[in-house]
C-alpha cells in the first residue's frame, strides 16, 4: 500500500494495481482498515509497548512464550497468538529498518 500512495502522483490507482496484479477490493479494504484499525489492532497497539520493552529488556531474546509469561506475571491479560503476533511485527520493523 505505501508503494501505491508514493507513486499516485505519477500513475491512476487503477493502473498500479492491475500492474502489482492487486484487487480493487483488496486495495480499498487496506485504506479503510488504516483509517478505522479494528478492535483487535487497538488491543495489539495498547500491548505493543509492554512487548517491546520485554523483548528490549531480554536483549532481543526472549520468544512469545516467554514474554506471554512476563505479560501475564504482570497482570495483563492476554492471549498467547498476540504477544507472538506482535512480536513478529516488531522483528520485521527491525530487520527491515
Amino acid at each position: 500500500m505505501t508503494f501505491i500512495s508514493e507513486h499516485t502522483d505519477c500513475f491512476a490507482v487503477a493502473l498500479l494495481l492491475r500492474v502489482l496484479n492487486i484487487a480493487e477490493s483488496t486495495y480499498y479494504q487496506w485504506v479503510k482498515q488504516a483509517k478505522q484499525p479494528c478492535d483487535r489492532d487497538l488491543v495489539d497497539l495498547g500491548l505493543l509497548s509492554n512487548i517491546h520493552e520485554i523483548w528490549e529488556a531480554s536483549g532481543f531474546t526472549y520468544g512469545a512464550d516467554r514474554v506471554h509469561r512476563r505479560l501475564r506475571r504482570d497482570t495483563t491479560r492476554t492471549r498467547l497468538p498476540q504477544p507472538r503476533r506482535i512480536r513478529n511485527r516488531l522483528a520485521r520493523h527491525y530487520r527491515a529498518g
